[in-house]
């Protein structure tokens, strides 16, 4: 198997830049999609997006709201082929769960200091009641030996319209906001293992504030279905 991630172009992929031209449409079919905080995710140069995880739908739910291209960590076991043919052409590279992949956090780094976006889930798996739960310091890890900021990203409603087990999307709003950025670098340029965790739990506090900023606006009876646009 392939590990290595797509490398870093001029130009994207033209089936990424469909999905992200559609999917926002087809979510807004489904009764709504937003998107709130573009103007904290830089125009360029390399940042973690830290989010919450809920659904399968989260990484292109991500992707889609994002102006740019960004690349993803993706479970090894999902790299068969064809299929791992395919989202490695959307920017996933495979990392191995349950132990410390020092590859893998190689390889982000690079992207990272290449000025790419790297999607992260500290979370580690999907949450199965909605609520935010502890981040792991992965994203805070990358992020600082990177030298890059982490934006803080909330996910409200994917786990409706792709709930657990679901093989069809379902009617339900889709909200994505991201924070202000978190300055990885605040307590020096190699924060230790207690700094990290200062670091990820700014970031982890952000992205519970912006997931309880959501909820009216995803699942408010009176509130119409409108969406930001992109």
């Amino acid at each position: 198997m392939n590990r290595a991630p797509e490398p870093p172009r001029s130009w994207t992929w033209p089936h990424y830049r469909f999905v992200q031209w559609s999917l926002p449409r087809i979510l807004r079919m489904l009764g709504g999609f937003r998107v709130v905080g573009h103007e904290n995710v830089p125009e360029k140069g390399g940042a973690v997006i830290a989010s919450n995880h809920l659904s399968f739908l989260d990484p292109p739910a991500v992707g889609v709201a994002l102006r740019r291209r960004t690349y993803y960590f993706a479970k090894s076991e999902l790299f068969v082929p064809v299929f791992g043919w395919i989202i490695r052409k959307c920017y996933a590279f495979p990392v191995d769960r349950g132990a410390a992949d020092t590859r893998a956090l190689k390889e982000a780094i690079k992207l990272l200091k290449a000025g790419e976006l790297l999607t992260m889930f500290p979370e580690g798996t999907r949450s199965r009641d909605g609520s935010v739960r502890e981040f792991d310091l992965g994203a805070a890890l990358a992020a600082s030996r990177a030298g890059v900021p982490i934006i803080p990203c909330a996910l409200t409603g994917t786990d409706d319209v792709l709930p657990v087990g679901a093989k069809m999307l379902k009617r339900g709003r889709v909200a994505v906001s991201f924070g202000e950025p978190v300055d990885t670098l605040q307590f020096g340029p190699k924060p230790g293992k207690q700094d990290l965790e200062r670091i990820t739990r700014q970031v982890e506090d952000a992205v519970r504030t912006l997931k309880a900023e959501q909820m009216p606006w995803a699942y408010g009876e009176t509130q119409r279905a409108e969406v930001a646009d992109q």
